[in-house]
């Protein structure tokens, strides 16, 4: 029996590739290339009389051509436009590193490993980001991690649907994370200082509290608690709906409230109505728009500037909501408990507890 090996795709000339296969203890070789332009061949290698056939792509795309088949993909399996915001983000980064003009089969481990090092010594923090000065260089290993968890879902995306001739992100490895990054919670002091900072006499600020207040009581994601619309508030058995629309893992949930955030709420929603119209949503802007979590992540930034805090930023709230969760008795493996968070399963519980929602 003879076992044959095929050299990889080498590129010779910007207008073509070549492909070239050889077989162990012959002399015979066997050429082919696909153009730049698109077209088929079929690079093939004999023995015994047989042709073995080595599919190709049919063409080559860019970074940008392959990506909006990408999302169209996803579009059509029914993700969410803030996935597909984040698919975008996440490519940009690529894209900046890559320059104009890449093509996906060029992607290989080595490439990507460049890449990972590139996020990691060179991409200055918060570049793009409205508001943020980014005086830093070199991405946190979490945000490093998402955008590498976004490029394997599309190199075998990519690689499944016969753009590519191999999934390079195969074997490439996450960054591993010595220094024990994670969110953190929030101390009773930083929560005081937090609420302090407001001044109720003004809507925006007066909004704003409500909204940490909220968070802080019930435990939603940032975009969970901006979408609530009256009709998701039931004072009286003090519980609000999540739809499944909004919900992260697509499944709705009732989620308990105190009686004087829900009446806040109301409250909130009924000035919002003097100041801008009949609307169901409770959160809206200056503007009578709906009020976003960018919107809010924003003003937390200038929150944490002002106050002199290392950090803020919405999830923050969500993980003192657990962390106390567990302080006051919670069973944070209880089923009941993943329902109320809105998650499937457990994941890693950290030993301080502020990470204990697996958030």
């Amino acid at each position: 029996m003879r076992f044959f090996s095929f050299f990889r795709l080498v590129r010779s000339t910007p207008a073509r590739l070549n492909v070239v296969q050889k077989t162990e203890g012959h002399n015979d070789v066997a050429r082919g290339y696909i153009s730049e332009r698109g077209g088929v061949r079929r690079a093939t290698a004999t023995a015994k009389g047989r042709r073995l056939p080595v599919e190709q792509p049919s063409a080559r795309y860019t970074i940008d051509e392959a990506l909006d088949i990408f999302v169209k993909a996803k579009e059509a399996e029914g993700v969410r436009p803030r996935t597909v915001e984040n698919y975008r983000q996440h490519v940009s980064y690529l894209r900046a590193f890559l320059g104009e003009g890449f093509n996906i089969d060029e992607l290989t481990p080595e490439v990507i490993r460049d890449y990972i090092i590139y996020l990691r010594v060179e991409r200055p923090r918060y570049e793009g980001s409205e508001g943020r000065k980014f005086t830093k260089v070199g991405l946190s290993v979490n945000t490093i991690n998402m955008r590498l968890r976004t490029l394997k879902t599309m190199c075998t995306f990519w690689h499944a649907e016969g753009m590519t001739p191999t999934n390079a992100m195969k074997t490439v490895k996450p960054v591993k994370d010595d220094s024990g990054e994670e969110v953190p919670g929030l101390t009773d002091a930083e929560v005081d200082k937090i609420l302090g900072y407001f001044d109720e006499k003004q809507f925006a600020e007066w909004r704003d509290k409500t909204l940490v207040l909220l968070l802080l009581d019930t435990g939603l994601r940032i975009n969970e608690a901006v979408s609530l619309t009256i009709e998701q508030v039931d004072v009286k058995r003090g519980e609000l709906f999540i739809p499944s629309e909004i919900a992260k893992n697509r499944k709705g949930r009732d989620v308990p409230v105190s009686r004087e955030i829900a009446k806040r709420l109301v409250q909130l929603h009924e000035e919002s109505r003097q100041y801008f119209g009949s609307n169901d949503d409770i959160f809206m802007n200056a503007y009578g728009e709906p009020f976003t979590a960018e919107a809010f992540r924003r003003r937390l930034y200038r929150i944490k500037k002002r106050l002199g805090m290392p950090r803020l930023h919405p999830h923050m709230f969500r993980h003192t909501f657990c962390r106390n969760y567990i302080l006051n008795g919670g069973d944070i493996y209880a089923s009941e408990n993943r329902r109320l968070r809105g998650h499937k399963d457990n994941t890693q519980i950290h030993s301080d507890g502020q990470r204990a929602c697996a958030c």
